[in-house]
């Protein structure tokens, strides 16, 4: 199979599959909520996956509902356009200044805090992976989990590697 520039391009023009916002969902029922908790029970691995839905009640907005950025003309920057660049890095870093404090004081949820219950108690023993960047899961006291898309608390210089705090970088900048 052809790899790279070409096969990626002809990738971005495919129609989207994906739904451009999150379907409405009812509160669980009593018994789907016991359902639930024996299949926690009964599990031997259990690994949780976690996306944005899970921090939109701390604040922190979404992508695909219908108040989410995408909704807002938003259009996240891909890491080859903040590369290759430098007016995408100016407009990431302008962006990025304006959103820190607003992320920065974000807190962990019920959500996040039964996760780091469930896996305290032994039983989230396949680990917890999330998309989100916003660190809520370390906050809420998970230990062993895989932030997928990195960390927006953590800055990396692509020169030289060095790793800052992102608060030490917000205070330079």
């Amino acid at each position: 199979r052809r790899r790279g520039p070409r096969s990626m391009a002809a990738a971005r023009r495919l129609p989207s599959f994906v739904p451009s916002f999150v379907p409405s969902a009812s509160q669980p029922t009593a018994a789907q909520l016991d359902a639930l908790s024996a299949l926690i029970l009964q599990s031997r691995t259990l690994l949780a996956i976690t996306g944005a839905g899970i921090s939109t009640h701390s604040g922190i907005p979404d992508y695909r509902s219908p108040q989410g950025s995408y909704s807002r003309g938003h259009r996240p920057i891909q890491h080859t356009e903040f590369v290759k660049d430098e007016f995408m890095r100016t407009r990431y870093w302008a962006r990025s200044f304006v959103g820190w404090e607003f992320f920065s004081r974000a807190s962990p949820n019920p959500a996040h805090v039964a996760l780091a219950m469930l896996e305290a108690h032994g039983h989230l023993t396949g680990g917890l992976i999330t998309q989100n960047v916003d660190g809520l899961h370390e906050a809420a006291g998970s230990k062993h989990f895989i932030d997928l898309h990195g960390r927006i608390d953590t800055v990396e210089c692509l020169g030289c590697g060095d790793l800052s705090r992102r608060d030490a970088l917000q205070d330079r900048i």
